[in-house]
């Protein structure tokens, strides 16, 4: 049903010392093929943003066309849901959620967006997004699909409600509009629900960006991915990362930890961090960790149980056998690294271009 793989970057520590060590800890998990083949259903909110600075340099028309295609995309089918939202200084639900089969209700609601314009307080529509997610069960396979500028006067409560959606199963997929905008909200945003930020410069642009997410949410063959991670006295989670196919952060609040959803034909790769530290071990090969996964399967209607993995250490004095590294393991580490390298470049340089560059 279910595979997964939990292997450290290194397989041996260095005994007799209570110093902190780190391991990262790389989980791959892969649908298997009766799974791969159940499509889930599918439900989308589409969140426009209609406020004042929306309606300059065509950045409302250029959402409401994007709204259409994914309306009308052949990959979604007649019984998957949708729901459209606009906010501006309020928030309206336009298309209570309801089966996307009668694509012209879809169509109304979305050309009624320019009806509306005003200030910016894009909470309101998140909050509104989220009454509507609410009505669906936990195992359907969601998208919020959010278009502003992200211009907004409420920038704080946005990000208190992002982490809202993934206990809830709906990664926001934020796209910014318009040749500026609020880039480090909407990134934000999007990590925090485990979900991706775009820009949507031109029109063009949004084929490969559906391709992307409308392709991967029909994929998303397993929901609600739930990690239990147990580790003897002396060994700490510090942090949990998605790493692969897209990068975000995992929330540690609420166990078991919530993974979010994997795609069938991929595999999803999530780096533990945990700290060995405080004990002094003597040379050995102890059981440090054990992880354990459930899962949704929405196409096959039930919940996916797997058994407990096991993750052994050597602790040794060995300096040559301390040394050696899991390549695949470091590199996805690496890779952790330098987005967020970059990530931090991107926010330094609007503040101070010399860190930026550096």
């Amino acid at each position: 049903m279910i595979q997964f793989e939990c292997r450290p970057h290194r397989s041996s520590l260095k005994a007799g010392t209570p110093e902190p060590q780190k391991v990262f800890l790389m989980l791959k998990l892969i649908p298997g093929r009766d799974v791969a083949a159940a499509r889930p259903p599918l439900a989308f909110v589409v969140v426009i943003d209609t406020s004042g600075s929306m309606q300059s340099d065509n950045k409302l028309e250029r959402a409401i066309q994007a709204a259409h295609r994914i309306l009308d995309d052949p990959r979604v089918r007649p019984d998957d849901q949708v729901s459209v939202i606009q906010f501006n200084d309020q928030a309206k639900c336009l298309l209570l959620m309801s089966p996307i089969g009668d694509r012209q209700k879809g169509h109304q609601a979305v050309d009624s967006l320019r009806e509306y314009s005003g200030g910016t307080r894009m909470a309101l529509g998140m909050e509104c997004a989220l009454e509507e997610l609410n009505k669906l069960p936990l195992e359907t396979a969601k998208r919020v699909v959010l278009f502003t500028d992200g211009e907004t006067v409420d920038e704080e409560q946005c990000r208190s409600l992002a982490p809202e959606f993934g206990p809830v199963n709906a990664p926001i997929v934020a796209m910014g509009i318009g040749i500026t905008y609020n880039e480090a909200l909407l990134a934000k945003t999007a990590e925090a629900s485990l979900g991706r930020p775009y820009h949507l410069s031109t029109i063009e642009e949004l084929d490969e960006i559906l391709e992307k997410e409308v392709g991967s949410v029909a994929r998303e063959v397993l929901t609600d991915v739930r990690v239990n991670v147990g580790a003897v006295k002396g060994v700490a989670l510090d942090s949990i990362t998605r790493v692969y196919p897209s990068l975000a952060e995992v929330a540690l609040d609420q166990k078991p930890y919530r993974l979010g959803n994997a795609m069938a034909g991929d595999f999803t790769v999530f780096i533990f961090e945990f700290t060995v530290s405080g004990l002094t071990r003597p040379a050995g090969r102890p059981r440090l960790l054990q992880v354990q996964l459930t899962a949704e399967v929405p196409g096959l209607g039930k919940r996916e149980e797997c058994a407990p993995q096991d993750v052994f250490l050597d602790m040794t004095n060995d300096e040559a056998a301390i040394a050696l590294v899991d390549a695949e393991v470091l590199g996805y580490v690496q890779q952790k690294n330098v987005d967020r390298m970059v990530q931090e470049a991107v926010r330094q340089s609007t503040v101070d271009a010399g860190r930026s560059r550096q």
